[in-house]
C-alpha cells in the first residue's frame, strides 16, 4: 500500500474540517441558535490550515527533487561542482604532463659531445672547423649540441717508448692516454694550459657522467712517427694496443656514453718513402682502428675508405696532402654526424651519407 504523502493528509483535514462546518451549520437551519462566533472560528481554522497547506507544499516542493535524485541515483547540485572542481584538476594535471613531457623531450633531444683527437679537429675551431660542422648538422636532425673540443694537433694514441700512463713525456704530453687520465682525473687539467684544448677539457669535467658521446680520432701521427701497429711488451707503445686500452678506460670512466672511432682520413703526401713503410702505411693504422672500434663495440666511421677521398680527387679535399680544407672538412664532418645518427655499435658506418641538405 501506498503511503499518502504530507499534501493528501493535509487536505482530508482541509475536507474533514469543511465538512463538520456545514453539518454544524445545517443543523441549526431550523432554529434560531446564532452560530457567527463558532463559523468565525471554524474560518480561522480553515484560514490557518490552508496557509500550513501552502507551506507544506512549498517544502514538499523543494525536497521532492533531491528525493527523487536519491532514488534513482544521480548526483545533486553540489555534486555537479564536484565534477566542474574534478575537471579543473584534471586540466592542471593535463598541463603539467605536458610540461613534464616537453622537459624530457628537451633532455633526450640534447647531446654533449667530447671530442679526443689531433689535427683534424684540432687546427681549425671557427665555424668552418669540424667540431662546429658536426654540431651543424646534428642541430639540422633535430637535436641541441654541446660541443667539447679537446684536439691538439701533432697528437698521437700511443705513448713515447720512455713514457708511461701516468708519467707524460714531451713525446707524449698531449697523447691520447694522457687526455684519458685528465678525464679520469689522475692527471692535472691544468697541465693543459695554453693548449686550445685546455678550456672545453675544464669545462667538461664536471659533467663528463652526462657525457653522451666520446669521439677519438688518432692515427695520422702514429703512422708519420712509424709507431708499432700493436706492442704486446708495451701495449701504450703500439696504435691497435694503445687505442684498445684508452678505449676501456673511457669506458670505465663514462659507462653511459657511446664512444665513436674515426679513423685517419686519406693522405696523399708522406715525408716517409712508401718503400720503407711496410705494413706500416696509413691505411693500416686505419684498418687497425676499425678493428678496434669491431672489437669494443663502439660506433666507428672508416674515414680513410669510405669519405670518397682518394688519389684521384685528393686535391679537391686537402690543403697540403695530409690536412682537410674546407670542402674536406665539411665531408668529414657529414661522415661523423652520419655515424652518430645511423650508425650501429660494433659495426663500420657506411659510405651512404646522410643527405643533411
Amino acid at each position: 500500500m501506498k503511503k499518502l504523502s504530507g499534501i493528501s493528509k493535509l487536505s482530508w483535514s482541509l475536507l474533514l474540517t469543511g465538512a463538520v462546518l456545514a453539518g454544524t451549520v445545517l443543523s441549526g437551519c431550523g432554529s434560531e441558535t446564532d452560530y457567527t462566533a463558532e463559523i468565525k472560528e471554524y474560518q480561522d481554522k480553515l484560514e490557518s490550515l490552508a496557509a500550513e497547506n501552502e507551506e507544506l507544499k512549498a517544502q514538499l516542493g523543494a525536497t521532492e527533487p533531491a528525493e527523487t535524485a536519491a532514488e534513482t541515483g544521480t548526483e545533486s547540485a553540489p555534486a555537479e561542482t564536484q565534477v566542474s572542481e574534478n575537471d579543473g584538476q584534471a586540466q592542471v594535471s593535463e598541463n603539467d604532463g605536458q610540461e613534464a613531457a616537453e622537459s624530457a623531450e628537451q633532455a633526450d633531444n640534447h647531446l654533449d659531445i667530447l671530442v679526443f683527437s689531433d689535427s683534424i679537429w684540432g687546427n681549425c675551431r671557427d665555424e668552418s672547423g669540424v667540431s662546429a660542422r658536426v654540431e651543424h648538422y646534428l642541430q639540422d636532425a633535430g637535436y641541441d649540441v654541446t660541443m667539447y673540443n679537446a684536439a691538439i694537433g701533432g697528437t698521437r694514441a700511443t705513448l713515447d717508448p720512455e713514457d708511461n700512463p701516468h708519467q707524460f713525456g714531451p713525446a707524449s704530453e698531449n697523447s691520447l692516454p694522457k687526455m684519458v687520465s685528465i678525464l679520469r682525473g689522475d692527471t692535472d687539467v691544468e697541465l693543459l694550459q695554453g693548449k686550445p684544448a685546455y678550456e672545453d677539457m675544464k669545462a667538461v669535467l664536471p659533467i663528463k657522467d652526462q657525457l653522451d658521446y666520446i669521439i677519438v680520432s688518432y692515427g695520422m701521427n702514429d703512422f708519420l712517427n712509424q709507431v708499432p701497429i700493436n706492442s704486446s711488451d708495451d701495449p701504450w707503445t703500439g696504435f691497435g694496443t694503445a687505442l684498445t686500452k684508452s678505449v676501456q678506460n673511457i669506458k670505465g670512466i663514462c659507462p653511459s656514453a657511446q664512444i665513436v672511432i674515426a679513423s685517419a682520413s686519406y693522405g696523399s703526401y708522406f715525408p716517409i718513402p712508401v718503400e720503407n713503410m711496410g705494413e706500416q702505411a696509413l691505411y693500416n693504422y686505419a684498418s687497425v682502428a676499425c678493428d678496434v672500434g669491431r672489437g669494443e663495440e663502439t660506433l666507428c666511421m672508416d674515414a680513410y675508405n669510405n669519405l670518397g677521398i682518394d688519389a684521384y680527387n685528393a686535391d679537391d679535399y686537402l690543403e697540403d696532402g695530409i690536412h682537410l680544407n674546407e670542402k674536406g672538412r665539411n665531408l668529414y664532418a657529414q661522415g661523423v654526424a652520419s655515424c652518430i645518427l645511423g650508425g650501429t655499435p660494433g659495426q663500420i658506418s657506411s659510405n651512404n651519407l646522410i643527405d643533411f641538405e
